[in-house]
């Protein structure tokens, strides 16, 4: 955390949490850098792994996490608070994984803690880890993952796969921390927080030694804002349904018949889509039938049209034949007269 926020948190004067949870320690730090103030909670979980058994490795993170989940939903509920809730949701899990690789503790905690909240792979003491080793272990852990199907961020979560795409390259992130400065390996004599040892150093801040900058720039600068909203669209969401559904302060009689009802509803939309549908129809073959006697009826009238057409056509002709016998006989006549003269 001082390596990712570049300052000795131990120095900063730290409020503690209400409601600790035995074997959880939260601490809430304010910071500013350049007028902007960051008010950072870090949740520590010591001992975490050296119980016998599992459930009492990882019931405490689980209990703090849904406690926090259930300060916001009460808040939700009181209308005085509802306005100005205070948030403290945990937003983001580092969880750092051994260079061995994942174990059995390992894949049983994110098995459980995947659906509560966006869990970030972390492996630390990535110094100790040449090139090659890296990448295998990088793989082996990511096989994993999908195997026994434990979601992690970003990839399971961010909607802007273009936007995760480059991050997801790196992932699980293989990190290097250090409180240390040491000479930068540039010749520059610049001091830069990192490891020495007697082969060289290794520079925390520097992609080809760490991963580090690859989660600095995840957590603190593109996905910072989709963190808060992944936590508050999903994983307090699921959880706010699941409370919502099985609080006991709801009426027996209701409870009781909730499945019930979820049918009810589910049938009478059914049954409403299904009346539209019949209506559409009926009005469908309604307005099939009046273009049909529409149609009819046009076809009937120019049927008469054209009989009373083709009647008038013979009654023309008749007209015009009589017309044409006519100038016959006046033009005989006419002659005759002539002749006689």
């Amino acid at each position: 955390m001082n390596t990712l926020f570049n300052t000795d948190l131990n120095e900063i004067h730290a409020k503690k949490l209400t409601g600790k949870t035995t074997g959880v320690n939260s601490n809430t730090y304010e910071l500013e850098e350049d007028g902007v103030v960051l008010h950072l909670t870090v949740v520590d979980t010591p001992g975490f792994g050296d119980q016998l058994n599992r459930e009492d490795s990882y019931a405490p993170i689980t209990n703090y996490i849904e406690t926090q989940y259930n300060h916001y939903l009460a808040h939700e509920r009181s209308s005085s608070m509802r306005r100005n809730i205070p948030d403290t949701r945990i937003h983001a899990l580092l969880y750092f994984i051994s260079p061995g690789g994942l174990k059995d503790l390992d894949i049983a905690f994110l098995q459980k803690l995947c659906t509560l909240v966006n869990i970030v792979p972390v492996v630390g003491k990535a110094d100790s880890l040449g090139e090659s080793e890296k990448r295998e272990l990088k793989r082996n852990i990511l096989r994993d993952f999908e195997k026994f199907d434990i979601r992690v961020y970003p990839t399971s979560h961010a909607e802007g796969r273009d936007e995760i795409s480059e991050l997801e390259k790196h992932m699980p992130f293989a990190v290097v921390g250090s409180d240390e400065f040491v000479e930068s390996c540039d010749g520059s004599g610049k001091l830069v927080r990192g490891r020495k040892y007697r082969w060289g150093n290794v520079e925390v801040e520097n992609p080809l030694h760490s991963d580090f900058p690859h989660l600095s720039k995840l957590l603190l600068s593109t996905n910072l804002s989709d963190l808060i909203d992944q936590t508050h669209t999903i994983h307090y969401a699921n959880y706010r349904s699941t409370q919502i559904r099985g609080l006991k302060t709801r009426p027996d009689s209701f409870l009781a018949c909730d499945e019930q009802y979820v049918e009810k509803i589910e049938n009478a939309k059914k049954s409403v889509v299904d009346d539209m549908q019949k209506k559409e129809d009926e009005m469908r073959g309604v307005f099939v039938a009046k273009v049909r006697e529409k149609e009819a009826n046009l076809r009937e009238r120019e049927e008469k049209l054209n009989q009373k057409r083709l009647v008038m056509m013979e009654e023309l002709e008749k007209l015009k034949r009589g017309v044409e016998n006519e100038e016959v006989v006046v033009l005989e006549l006419t002659a005759n007269r002539k002749g006689r003269k």
